[in-house]
């Protein structure tokens, strides 16, 4: 059904409609969520034509309020520049605002407009290709008549410029807001891109306290069409071009934060930005801008020190920012990297930074002692500076700001449990620096190559933690929910302490140029676990897969080795299996190549969970847990490898049909978690499920009861009462009561996870129909057939709605409700619903499944209370077939309700009698090993038992 015209839906918003005509937006609105969501927009603000259009404005008159531009539907006009109109706008396929910045090239003459507008969506293009937390994200480009338009992330804050004015804006603050727009600017540097154009108006801040840049690389574009632009002076310099540069691309910007060779027509690169950077910086700390190049000073050491005493600025900040205005740009600092380290660090903290400096073969100052001085007399003091600008009070606040703002009723106990765990992780890695340069710079007992060695292991976990607090702070409804497994997600620091693990990669690269390579290389690869961790798979995957691309041209094994591995567990979580399965292999081969034996153990173990989601085909004689032990060995053995390897042999144990196996594999995880773990850790929990829920395959649920109880109490004090995992919890709880002969407990638990899901999701979630699916069988095994009827059916409502009428879980549902109508006699109407159940199935998961069995036993029981056991005879004869070929210890119990109804259809039918028997004998015999669980059954069967005959039924 087509939408309405935007501007009609917006009218009748406006009640500007007749009645006729808005009775038609009425009835439309019923059948068509895309125009309900577009009214709702409708509301959120005043309409765009109240907004006055001066003479020579950009605004289009057509962008008004309503109006179309691709797919987006125009919101209001929030923004306008030398360079276009930004209007907030709604994009209905995705179902999110979005700002529209409308692009201006009518400078541009008619003749070269459409190379013009290639151009710059070739470059528009490349700027989007830079993702990383603080540069703004590109959406979308495409053109609108002769103009190109960006669609941008909506950013709910104000500018870098305002934080500047505020009387409340310290000077940490402001560092710590700078600091988050340093990385933005160097992770552009890193994917080659330039912004000629950075100042604190193309900065934004959010309420959620994360910074983000915009317009990068635009200045270039947009100037470098502008025929009419020309030098600064009147001059021609005869500089050089360089590619697609014009000579506007050489002398743009603003001329208050231009660099020196900006301001003379010269090539400006990524040192040009970092002038720009410390120009507004220097403003930030000082309330003015630094005198300009060639401008009479004072003398070197009043520069070095009456603005600090003026502001408070520590010396050592301000000594960053004087070498970042060097007039020359080979004597500013060597990347926007370089100048993020020396504003991140007090002179304490600097050892650190030396460390890494060594490892890259840089020159280091003459004297060691200098690099590590600490006004607290500690040689190895300062470790916890590195923490400005990414765990601390500032940041912390804008996190809490985040989660206090949510709606979900388990944010706030979210809030908790991440503060905990990123606090605790922040000593422990401030404890593990100190520890490193103790190690190196005090006791000697650490050579100087293994302190750098530590030192960008300890840097990786900072990136690490930095990458999930800014995941945190743009916190969605997702990411809230997946909080507390990011926290938890953080890679230990243990092996940044482990000499042998460290010294067996191949050295690291010692050319300046490959370092800052891989620094943003590590960067982005901290991006990618943060996201993956709090549940943004896509994105995650999205991101993975261009930094294996960099990684591979930088051409260091161990750091392409871990990337690589990071993406296999991208794109497993993606169910890209056996995509993940071939990227493993190169992880593994590039880390044995490189002697990242470590890396080379981690994957190998990862490897076996991947196949437990395949077939055998790809591993048939199954060596991938053979070469992980091996591998395992090789390393010298790690607790943490052992576990992991453990809990996916528990997975593919269970895959191929072994439950005993998976059960000793459980249980050896479940010991090395409790040695490993706290008694809160959310690990524990993980492997106290394992063995519940294996013991339950093993039909030994009331053993697997006590560690599924631990693992609630686990879950609901890390997650909360409030929390899905633990409505998810509570379910296997439930089932496993009920298989345990427990309906009455089972209920309870069940009805708690309703409750959740209720509050959380709502009573439409395909988690709430799970749960009344789960309740339906709860109930039917308390004799409350009707009750249970209206559950199933509750379930299947929804999951036809959400998954469609061909969908398994549908099928699930309805053979459910088959079985609650067959429990009140209503055997006509039960064999419909185990028919239509059995269609779907069969079609959605092959004739041969055990849910067809279910499906094909349900019917072939309604059919021999119909007094059609020879109907029923053909759906049994199948049942039993398809249960027996089941690995032993999965269907039995399925396997002997197929038998014993089969008996029943040929005593009716006067077919076999010998073989009904025997049928109704091993039913009986499988009921009597479980006298609890199976008591209803047992009666059945045992009423059947008379010697030497089966007794034929009226």
């Amino acid at each position: 059904m087509d939408c309405f015209d935007t501007r009609q839906l917006f009218a009748f918003a406006r009640g500007e409609l007749g009645e006729e005509a808005a009775g038609s937006v009425e009835q439309h609105l019923d059948s068509c969520a895309v125009c309900r969501a577009l009214l709702a927009e409708a509301a959120r603000g005043p309409d765009d034509a109240s907004v006055p259009h001066t003479e020579g404005s950009p605004v289009h008159p057509w962008l008004q309020r309503g109006a179309l531009l691709g797919r987006y539907v125009v919101l209001e006009r929030i923004g306008a520049g030398g360079m276009g109109v930004v209007h907030a706008a709604y994009d209905p396929e995705l179902d999110r605002r979005v700002a529209l910045k409308l692009i201006r090239i009518d400078s541009v003459s008619p003749a070269k407009q459409e190379q013009a507008q290639a151009r710059l969506l070739r470059e528009a293009q490349a700027a989007a290709r830079v993702v990383h937390p603080n540069v703004i994200t590109i959406h979308d480009v495409g053109r609108f008549g002769e103009h190109v338009f960006l669609a941008m992330e909506l950013v709910d804050g104000t500018t870098l410029r305002e934080h500047m004015r505020s009387r409340d804006s310290d000077w940490r603050g402001l560092l710590g807001l700078f600091l988050q727009a340093g990385r933005g600017l160097a992770a552009a540097h890193a994917q080659g891109l330039v912004h000629r154009d950075f100042k604190p108006d193309n900065v934004l801040v959010g309420r959620d306290g994360r910074v983000r840049i915009t317009d990068f690389g635009l200045a270039r574009i947009v100037h470098g069409l502008d025929e009419s632009s020309g030098p600064a002076s009147g001059q021609d310099t005869g500089a050089p071009k360089h590619g697609l540069l014009t000579r506007s691309d050489l002398v743009l910007g603003t001329p208050a934060y231009m660099s020196p060779e900006q301001k003379r027509g010269e090539l400006s690169d990524a040192r040009g930005d970092q002038y720009s950077y410390c120009v507004a910086l220097h403003e930030a700390l000082y309330g003015k801008r630094p005198p300009r190049p060639g401008q009479p000073r004072g003398t070197s050491e009043d520069d070095a020190r009456w603005p600090s005493r003026e502001a408070g600025v520590p010396a050592w900040v301000h000594r960053a920012l004087l070498q970042g205005l060097a007039e020359a740009p080979e004597q500013r600092h060597v990347s926007m990297d370089a100048l993020l380290r020396r504003l991140s660090e007090a002179p304490g903290a600097k050892w650190r930074r030396a460390g890494m400096a060594a490892a890259a073969g840089l020159v280091l100052l003459a004297g060691g002692a200098a690099l590590h001085r600490s006004t607290s007399g500690d040689p190895c003091g300062g470790s916890e500076q590195a923490l400005v600008g990414v765990w601390d009070a500032p940041r912390k606040s804008a996190v809490r700001a985040v989660f206090e703002a949510s709606p979900l009723p388990y944010a706030s106990s979210a809030w908790r449990e991440v503060e905990r765990t990123l606090d605790g992780y922040s000593r422990d890695w401030v404890a593990a620096s100190h520890e490193a340069c103790v190690a190196t710079r005090v006791t000697g007992h650490q050579p100087e190559r293994l302190l750098d060695r530590r030192v960008i292991c300890l840097d990786q976990r900072l990136k690490d933690l930095s990458a999930v607090v800014d995941t945190l702070a743009g916190a969605d409804a997702q990411v809230i929910q997946n909080a507390a497994r990011a926290a938890h997600g953080l890679e230990r620091l243990a092996p940044c302490a482990d000499i042998p693990t460290l010294a067996s990669p191949e050295p690291p690269p010692s050319d300046e140029g490959t370092r800052q390579r891989m620094e943003g290389v590590r960067t982005r690869r901290a991006a990618v676990r943060a996201k993956l961790n709090a549940g943004q798979v896509m994105p995650a995957l999205e991101l993975a897969t261009s930094v294996a691309r960099e990684v591979h041209e930088v051409g260091y094994g161990p750091l392409e080795a871990e990337v690589l591995d990071l993406l296999a567990e991208t794109q497993g979580q993606a169910r890209q299996y056996r995509e993940a399965i071939r990227t493993l292999h190169r992880a593994i081969q590039a880390a044995e190549s490189s002697r990242h034996d470590w890396q080379a153990a981690e994957s190998w173990a990862g490897l076996v969970r991947l196949l437990s989601f395949v077939g055998t085909e790809l591993d048939p004689d199954e060596e991938a847990p053979r070469h992980a032990a091996a591998a395992l060995k090789r390393l010298g053995g790690d607790a943490h490898i052992e576990a992991m390897l453990s809990r996916n042999l528990v997975s593919l144990h269970r895959a191929r049909g072994r439950p005993a196996e998976a059960l000793v594999e459980a249980q050896r995880a479940l010991e090395l978690a409790r040695k490993l773990y706290t008694a809160e850790d959310p690990e524990l929990a993980t492997a106290l499920l394992s063995v519940g829920q294996t013991l339950g395959m093993l039909g030994r649920h009331e053993e697997g009861l006590p560690f599924l109880r631990e693992a609630e109490t686990i879950y609901g004090g890390t997650y909360g009462p409030e929390h899905p995992n633990l409505a998810v919890v509570l379910d296997i709880l439930a089932v496993h009561e009920v298989q345990a002969g427990n309906p009455a407990s089972a209920l309870e638990y069940g009805r708690k996870a309703l409750a959740i899901f209720r509050r959380v999701h709502g009573d439409e979630h395909l988690m709430t129909a799970s749960t009344h699916h789960n309740l339906g069988g709860f109930l039917l095994e308390l004799g409350r057939a009707e009750e249970s009827l209206q559950a199933f059916g509750h379930a299947a409502r929804i999951r036809e709605k959400e998954l469609g009428p061909g969908d398994a879980k549908l099928a699930a549902s309805l053979s459910g409700m088959g079985r609650a109508l067959a429990k009140q006699g209503r055997y006509r109407e039960a064999a419909e619903h185990h028919q239509r159940a059995l269609a779907i199935r069969e079609k959605a998961l092959g004739p041969e499944s055990t849910q067809v069995g279910l499906d094909l036993l349900g019917l072939g029981r309604d059919l021999v209370e119909l007094k059609a056991p020879g109907k029923a005879r053909v759906y049994l004869e199948r049942a039993v077939a398809i249960f027996e070929r089941q690995p032993a210890g999965t269907s039995e119990a399925s396997l002997a309700d197929a038998r014993f109804a089969l008996a029943r259809a040929l005593a009716d039918e006067g077919r076999e009698p010998e073989r009904a028997k025997r049928l109704a004998d091993q039913a009986h015999e499988y009921n009597q090993r479980f006298p609890r669980e199976r008591a209803v059954e047992l009666a059945e069967t045992g009423r059947w038992q008379v010697p030497g005959v089966v007794r034929r039924r009226d």
